[in-house]
């Protein structure tokens, strides 16, 4: 019989498994798909036990009367996704495997909050994501996480997306295998 499991373990495995599928150049659609649940969960375990999230103050930042996760997590792509009800015939277009990238990270960021600790796989993209885009690094945490992002993805931001993705990959499959990640406090397993 299986241990039971609540709602931020199966946000932690579905967010787990979307990040070494995104590392995998696996299926984007799935990807989303997978982030948006775990992101949903996540979202709604911090908005109850009040912890300031990523989601928060990316709320806090949204044009008036946007809300972030019916115009930004679910539509268009997760709603297309999952519904057939009411365009059973749609058709969509503009999906780019990058729309992930954010959700992901997103996603990490709040889990990382509620959690106070992580599975490498987010440790991995985390660090990955904020080299891939410097601009978004808080300017209060920007020499730290940038030094540590310039160790492991040097000049990643400068590099084709594939290239970069593929950095991902190795670092990550790298992390796995590395007894001092595994070994951190601040580690936890992915399942």
């Amino acid at each position: 019989m299986t241990s039971p499991l609540t709602k931020l373990d199966v946000a932690r495995r579905q967010l787990a498994t979307a990040i070494r599928l995104f590392f995998d150049c696996t299926d984007p659609i799935s990807v989303y798909s997978l982030a948006a649940n775990a992101w949903e969960v996540i979202d709604v375990l911090c908005t109850r036990a009040g912890v300031a999230s990523a989601s928060t103050q990316t709320r806090g930042h949204l044009t008036v009367g946007k809300d972030l996760k019916r115009d930004y997590i679910n539509s268009p792509f997760r709603n297309f996704f999952k519904h057939a009800d009411r365009d059973p015939d749609g058709l969509l277009e503009g999906f780019e495997s990058s729309a992930v990238d954010a959700l992901l990270f997103l996603a990490v960021e709040d889990y990382i909050q509620i959690r106070g600790r992580s599975p490498v796989e987010f440790q991995i993209f985390q660090l990955w994501f904020l080299a891939c885009h410097p601009e978004k690094i808080a300017s209060d945490r920007a020499d730290g996480v940038l030094n540590a992002a310039d160790r492991v993805f040097p000049s990643i931001a400068t590099l084709p997306r594939e290239r970069q993705i593929d950095l991902g990959h190795r670092a990550l499959e790298h992390a796995r295998i590395d007894a001092g990640v595994l070994n951190d406090p601040r580690t936890e397993p992915a399942y």
